[in-house]
């Protein structure tokens, strides 16, 4: 089997709310660039990747575009030969772009081989489960929300069968602000339910150490990214400061960086992005160095590829449901009767492209 040809596709997804993502880009679509990576043998392969500002999104589409060319002729199972060779020819670009582009090509040969082999990703990564996987919910509970909405969104959430969901502070003036976000959640949905909080570096040490003893007095789960990623040393001071469990990860671009959060012991829980390290190899890679430190894991965004790695890591602690891919599928994300997220059943990734939303999106 070998790779033939591929086509590339920037598609906007609608947002179902608008939002300013990172407080400064305002979006109200999600544009996406879609891989598809053709097989002589007839197999289609699929890999996305997004961003809130189009602004990177044709360097990123073109680059996608080059690498792929440069595969032709290859036997997509060799992954990490294709790796190797797309690190020797792009690694120049550095962290951060070369890692996403390794990632997207990654996902469309993750599921090639699970379409030539008829079986699910999950299932050929060594699954520990065949059922379903921890999630929460995410990507509904903004900080731009006002309490009344946060008190309503969250216990739809309730309604809808989550069990945990994250909602996101940092832009009020004082702690005792930020607090009563935390407290309206939590009165929202009861004790039963997981809530998670998300700063998004936000804060410094001083504002994370006073807010932090309020969600802990609200039973905050955990607090995710509150200060600047590249701060070990904050970090660590933190997660030994604190009761309540430090998050953080996401913003790590390659697997090397995790390994040293792990090892700096700059994080309770290590949240890792597929796309930030490059794909479903290394994010394993990075799971197990992870398990090897003690440390749990949880996945960031894009459930439809991290629902199989969550069901081949035994460390796994729960998988962000975020929607913004939902409408470019045709398969639903569904959860089961106790609040985790079922398992796709079908071969490769477990997704097809929804044509007519495909359609109605696509950029010229």
């Amino acid at each position: 089997m070998k790779i033939t040809s591929h086509e590339i596709l920037i598609v906007d997804n609608p947002l179902g709310r608008p939002f300013m993502s990172g407080g400064t880009v305002p979006s109200s679509a999600l544009r996406h660039v879609i891989l598809k990576l053709h097989t002589d043998d007839g197999i289609e392969g699929l890999g996305w990747s997004f961003s809130h500002s189009p602004v990177m999104i044709p360097a990123l589409a073109s680059a996608i575009d080059d690498a792929a060319n440069h595969i032709k002729g290859y036997d997509p199972m060799l992954r990490d030969q294709i790796r190797k060779e797309l690190h020797r020819v792009i690694r120049w670009s550095g962290p951060g772009l070369s890692d996403v582009v390794q990632a997207t090509i990654n996902f469309a040969l993750w599921d090639i081989a699970g379409k030539s082999l008829n079986q699910p990703v999950w299932k050929l990564l060594g699954a520990h489960t065949s059922e379903s996987v921890p999630t929460y919910a995410s990507g509904s509970l903004w900080r731009d929300f006002s309490l009344d909405e946060l008190a309503e969104t969250a216990g739809s959430l309730k309604e809808q069968g989550f069990t945990g969901m994250k909602f996101r502070c940092g832009a009020e003036a004082s702690a005792e602000a930020e607090s009563e976000r935390a407290r309206v959640v939590r009165d929202a949905v009861g004790d039963e339910i997981k809530i998670m909080v998300d700063i998004n570096e936000g804060w410094d040490i001083p504002r994370t150490m006073a807010v932090a003893r309020y969600f802990e007095a609200h039973d905050v789960f955990w607090l995710e990214d509150p200060i600047d990623h590249k701060d070990m040393d904050g970090y660590r001071q933190l997660v030994n400061a604190l009761d309540i469990p430090i998050t953080q990860g996401e913003y790590h671009y390659g697997a090397q960086p995790i390994y040293e959060v792990v090892k700096a012991g700059a994080a309770d829980i290590v949240m890792i992005d597929a796309h930030h390290v490059g794909g479903i190899d290394p994010w394993m890679k990075a799971a197990a160095v992870c398990e090897l430190g003690n440390k749990p894991v949880a996945t960031h965004l894009s459930p439809e590829i991290a629902v199989h790695l969550g069901a081949a890591t035994s460390n796994l602690m729960t998988v962000e449901y975020m929607t913004w891919s939902f409408g470019l599928f045709n398969e639903s994300m569904d959860l089961d009767g106790n609040g985790n997220l079922k398992l796709p059943q079908g071969p490769g990734l477990g997704v097809t492209l929804n044509e007519e939303t495909v359609k109605s999106g696509l950029v010229s």
